[in-house]
């Protein structure tokens, strides 16, 4: 094949030895004159494609990317473990916040954790709602406590 630059002969390799140009060859000039002729290259239909069925992240597959092992659960003992340490004052509120937030690796556990904090905060929201209405409205707790249970 010639150099289509400067017309030197080529010798098979990708540049041109006169030029230095590079040397693009014509991918249809084996098939001959008749290629060139016909209009368009007849090329067999492909295959179809075969339907497959779109892969849905299981919540297994969900839990395992955030670190979570689902297959893992806090036993009996664990559960007890853990009720005995929250009715130690102050360290209850610290281990819920510390499980709630990252500190255990167990699905349930977190879980737990988030729910038992969620019933703290309405308990205190639901204390402060009465605790606000009985100063408004001048209730007296202990003599409602004297006159209902006759001290």
């Amino acid at each position: 094949m010639n150099c289509p630059n400067c017309g030197a002969p080529g010798n098979g390799s990708k540049f041109c030895s006169g030029c230095g140009s590079e040397l693009k060859s014509d991918k249809n000039a084996d098939y001959g004159d008749s290629y060139h002729n016909m209009g368009r290259h007849q090329q067999p239909d492909p295959a179809p494609p075969v339907y497959r069925q779109p892969v849905q992240a299981s919540y297994d597959d969900y839990a395992i990317r955030l670190g979570y092992h689902p297959d893992e659960h806090v036993s009996t003992w664990g559960w007890i473990g853990r009720q005995i340490l929250l009715a130690i004052p102050i360290l209850n509120i610290i281990l819920l916040l510390v499980w709630c937030f990252g500190g255990s690796k167990k699905r349930s556990l977190v879980t737990w954790a988030r729910a038992q904090i969620l019933v703290f905060i309405l308990a205190i929201i639901i204390f402060a709602v009465i605790f606000i209405l009985g100063r408004i409205n001048n209730w007296n707790i202990s003599e409602w406590f004297q006159h209902t249970f006759h001290y």
